[in-house]
């Protein structure tokens, strides 16, 4: 299926794929076109359409000639290898996906960056139109929840830092308190959880890795220092330690395993989810109307709250730490 994201755009200056391809049905339909009549079709003068039929001679190696008596261009050769994009089941999938995106920015500084990637990622495909954005919008739709606002420039700079190595200083407020303070660091790795993007690194003044919460950071400054990512940090591996995003800087190689019973609803939803890398289940009954769902964690808060989320459904198993902090935490709701 050859696809488009517009339609025929008159009076517009079209993309040269676009007009290619528009060249190239009207050969194959033995319409005999010459650049004069093309012109007029695509609204672009006879020379443009003589660089386009030059390109498909010498770059895609089309059989494509000029017939003097019929004044018109015909094939002399076979054409079934023409490069077009074929677009599948998965490849629709993803253009839809990625155009959902936009949504996830819009309103942010982000925005119009996003739909200029969009934009040269489908231009190359403008012109053969099978279906409009307005159908799958009809089909499909997602509705992501908690997305954080993202300053472009300041995730800009933070990217630069960690791909060139920088040490950085800024303004950070931890939840729960009051006020800013400085902070420097050796940024290692940006990573996305639930929604929101992540700082991890070495903190200078504290000689410890760190989290830091993109939204929280204010006045990010690059520093002259320069540092080496220790061979023994994996970015993505740090992130996995946790249920969330909360890791034991003291002991970040530390982890407990979590059992946690699921009934009724919950276990359907357990079957059909993942979250989190080291998840597993185990049905309790033959219905598995009951299951037992384990993890491997570093720390328990982000538990608590995921546990509590299942209301009467969720039973924890082990360890009897996050037992006694679910209880406690159930204790204060109400």
């Amino acid at each position: 299926m050859l696809i488009s994201t517009t339609g025929s755009r008159a009076g517009q200056t079209r993309a040269p794929m676009e007009r290619i391809y528009h060249i190239h049905e009207a050969v194959a339909e033995g319409r005999l076109p010459n650049c004069s009549t093309l012109a007029d079709e695509l609204e672009v003068t006879a020379k443009t359409i003589q660089r386009d039929i030059t390109f498909m001679r010498d770059r895609l190696k089309l059989p494509l000639d000029y017939d003097e008596q019929a004044r018109g261009y015909r094939y002399t050769g076979d054409v079934s290898a023409f490069p077009v994009f074929e677009v599948g089941a998965e490849e629709l999938a993803g253009l839809f996906l990625a155009r959902q995106a936009l949504e996830s920015v819009r309103g942010t500084q982000l925005e119009q960056t996003m739909r200029e990637v969009f934009g040269r990622l489908t231009r190359s495909i403008e012109g053969r139109v099978k279906f409009d954005w307005a159908d799958l919008d009809r089909a499909f739709s997602r509705k992501p929840g908690g997305v954080t606002r993202t300053d472009l420039k300041l995730f800009g700079k933070l990217a630069e830092a960690v791909l060139q190595r920088r040490e950085v200083e800024f303004s950070y407020r931890k939840l729960g308190s009051d006020r800013s303070e400085k902070r420097r660091l050796q940024p290692y790795h940006l990573g996305e959880v639930d929604h929101c993007w992540y700082l991890i690194g070495h903190d200078l003044d504290r000689e410890a890795l760190r989290t830091f919460a993109f939204p929280r950071i204010r006045a990010l400054k690059l520093r002259k220092g320069r540092f080496e990512v220790p061979a023994d940090f994996d970015g993505p591996a740090y992130l996995g330690g946790s249920f969330g995003i909360w890791t034991d800087p003291e002991r970040p190689d530390f982890k407990q395993e979590v059992r946690i019973e699921l009934s009724g609803y919950a276990a359907r939803l357990a079957q059909e989810r993942r979250w989190h890398p080291s998840q597993q289940l185990r049905a309790l009954n033959a219905t598995a109307s009951r299951v037992e769902v384990r993890f491997e964690v570093g720390r328990l808060e982000e538990l608590v709250r995921w546990t509590l989320s299942w209301g009467s459904q969720a039973k924890v198993r082990e360890p009897a730490e996050l037992r006694q902090l679910v209880a406690a935490e159930a204790a204060k709701i109400g």
